[in-house]
């Protein structure tokens, strides 16, 4: 019997022992994670407020999925592919279309009212102002 109990104590012991190990290992884990944060860095859409959004002539445009047919002469084009969210985007920039993707007039509609994004040979979608989207208007 006192044999049993010699055991016993001893697996207590034993137990308690590696619970101890597991939780010092963990705190010891935790420090490190705070100390050292992980210096690679994620990107997501969810992040921007719109997911095409084109910043041109000090105008946010978000590019949508109308096609344009018609198109007068070329605006421009994307300089800046912008893969975080920043403070203040730097003008001819998006955060979804490539740098070299050009911008053009649209036949008959003024470039305070949208712009054509081509987004292949001869193949055009509209992007128009922000504005339009949230459903208000600028005023400059």
């Amino acid at each position: 019997m006192k044999l049993g109990k010699t055991l016993l104590l001893l697996l207590v012991i034993l137990l308690a022992g590696c619970e101890n190990g597991n939780k010092n290992g963990s705190e010891t884990q935790q420090a490190k994670a705070i100390s050292n944060p992980p210096t690679e860095t994620t990107h997501s859409s969810a992040s921007w407020p719109f997911a095409r959004m084109i910043k041109f002539q000090d105008r946010i445009y978000v590019g949508v999925e109308e096609k344009v047919e018609s198109v007068e002469g070329k605006l421009g084009e994307v300089k800046h592919h912008l893969t975080e969210e920043r403070f203040e985007e730097p003008d001819e920039s998006s955060n979804y279309y490539k740098e070299g993707t050009a911008l053009y007039q649209i036949t008959g509609v003024p470039i305070e009212s949208g712009i054509a994004v081509e987004t292949g040979p001869g193949h055009y979608v509209k992007a128009v102002p922000v504005e339009e989207i949230l459903g208000g208007s600028r005023s400059k």
